[in-house]
């Protein structure tokens, strides 16, 4: 083995890296998986366009754009996601390596006092120093984008706005327009002379482009969300019009809540009993709404009908059609059923309910806290349904203490 070849071995084990959890981020916001050998052909088909771009010595400019278009066609393929959502993901790979790139060559060249051309595509060159701040890159963005899919509270924000085509239109313009301007900063490499200023400039440029594209991002998110909010208050008030104008014809149906619509206690009972019977495993879930007399007491009854009838709508949402089911099992009490679903994956549910309905807290339509405390009990816990509810009843009411203990309404 040559000793020009340890540098592109090392290298190209950090590019797997970088682009095994690049993948593996587009996963977590996409929500799909994707096949680990069409990853590692990904990388295959990626690391040698580099390399031979490397080998013709093609300007930068032209680099990255051939790995951006090959990075685009991939995604498309592996996740048969639409264009746009493609186009997106694309976007965010090129931009955080690419100003990575950049601001590594920068301060590699600020700190040693080298010129920008020592770090250009002439990879030939004996005195070309491209591989260090390429294969720092490569490292910086995958440490990246393997921190940044394990926390939902960022990755909540890339798939919001992947759900808003209006959004999602001015993130992919804005983007793009980033993409571009670093992708002009690479013209700086071919600038005679060892200028310090040109090298702050490649810095600024990096750190503006990556800040640009966290704003975005977070605008883009907060923006959907508001829209989303108003669209499901809309949705609370019409479904409480519709409630009451059918409230008569609800109340002769001996299995349906009038109210909610959703099936009532005997139903509940009847439905865990079958899957006990049938040895379906589930997780039971006892919800109790947080503060509701105090919302009827102070603001009236049909304030405490709207956070009902919020809280059926966020709960809905965390259950999966055709497999969990709902159920009001009491006034301010709510039964879920999640089948084969283990009480650590039930719970991060019923987080994600928490914080929808926090986020939608004192807003218009809204003016009070919401909240839920739960308990959960595995199938197994329990040979009869009352077993069963009477166990998880009991862990709601430590949390319900908990919650009460704890006023920021956070689960110890």
């Amino acid at each position: 083995m040559t000793s020009d070849m340890i540098p592109l071995i090392v290298i190209g084990l950090i590019y797997f890296y970088q682009n095994w959890f690049f993948f593996r981020y587009a996963e977590a916001i996409l929500l799909k998986p994707v096949k680990r050998r069409w990853i590692a052909l990904a990388f295959f088909l990626n690391y040698t366009l580099f390399t031979l771009c490397s080998v013709l010595q093609l300007h930068l400019v032209v680099n990255w754009l051939l790995i951006f278009t090959l990075l685009l066609i991939e995604i498309l393929c592996f996740f048969r996601c639409p264009l746009s959502d493609g186009f997106i993901l694309a976007l965010f790979s090129m931009i955080i390596g690419l100003a990575l790139n950049i601001l590594l060559r920068c301060l590699l060249a600020a700190a040693f006092d080298l010129p920008l051309a020592s770090f250009d595509n002439n990879s030939m060159d004996a005195g070309n120093l491209k591989r260090y701040p390429v294969g720092l890159g490569f490292l910086a963005a995958g440490l990246y984008f393997q921190i940044a899919r394990r926390y939902d509270a960022h990755m909540d924000n890339p798939r919001v706005v992947f759900k808003d085509p209006a959004r999602r239109r001015f993130l992919i313009q804005l983007s793009l327009a980033i993409y571009l301007y670093l992708v002009l900063n690479l013209l700086i490499y071919t600038q005679p002379g060892n200028l310090l200023v040109l090298k702050l400039w490649g810095v600024k440029s990096c750190v503006f482009s990556l800040l640009g594209l966290y704003l975005a991002v977070r605008y883009a998110a907060r923006i959907s969300r508001l829209g989303q909010y108003r669209a499901l208050n809309s949705q609370v008030l019409a479904a409480l019009e519709h409630q009451r104008e059918e409230a008569l014809e609800l109340s002769r149906i001996a299995s349906t809540d009038p109210l909610t619509g959703c099936p009532n206690r005997q139903m509940a009972e009847a439905a865990t009993a079958g899957w006990l019977e049938t040895g379906t495993p589930f997780c039971l879930c006892f919800a109790d709404l947080n503060g509701l007399k105090l919302v009827n007491d102070t603001q009236g009854h049909e304030m405490g009908d709207r956070y009902l009838l919020t809280v059926v709508q966020t709960l809905q949402s965390a259950c999966r059609q055709d497999a969990d089911q709902l159920f009001r099992y009491g006034g301010d009490e709510f039964l879920l059923l999640f089948r084969d679903l283990t009480p650590a994956i039930a719970a991060s549910r019923m987080d994600r309910v928490n914080r929808s309905l926090r986020a939608r807290s004192h807003m218009p339509g809204h003016p009070f806290a919401m909240s839920v405390s739960f308990g959960l009990a595995q199938s197994g816990e329990g040979e009869s349904p009352d077993a069963l509810i009477q166990t998880a009843d009991k862990r709601m009411y430590h949390d319900k203490e908990n919650t009460e203990r704890n006023k920021n309404g956070r689960r110890p």
